[in-house]
């Protein structure tokens, strides 16, 4: 497993417990998912993080910190830092599948 790949898997890693802090129960499967395979050395879990992201309702247009009460939306305490915590995350997991792919790091 090369360094890169081991960096992705930490990221994951993270986001896995920062969705599942936020109680988003999809991503944080898909998450958990994409790092089964990653550990596994399985290349697959480059392509299937990838597939998250892009066209609507992906990974990016997820946002954090919300919640309804009395049928109405409203907002966490906390949600801004969350979504930057979450933004960052997600751009590096992007940056460094996106690396792998290109460079096909399999080692």
């Amino acid at each position: 497993m090369g360094v890169k790949t081991q960096e992705l898997i930490e990221v994951v890693e993270s986001l896995i417990a920062l969705l599942d802090e936020d109680g988003e129960m999809h991503w944080k499967a898909w998450m958990i998912n994409t790092h089964d395979l990653l550990l596994a050395s399985d290349y697959s879990g480059i392509e299937h993080l990838l597939r998250a992201y892009g066209g609507m309702g992906s990974f990016n247009d997820l946002i954090l910190g919300q919640g309804f009460e009395n049928g109405a939306v409203h907002w966490k305490s906390g949600h801004e830092k969350l979504n930057e915590r979450l933004d960052a995350l997600r751009s590096k997991a992007w940056e460094l599948a996106d690396w792998i792919k290109r460079n096909h790091e399999t080692e």
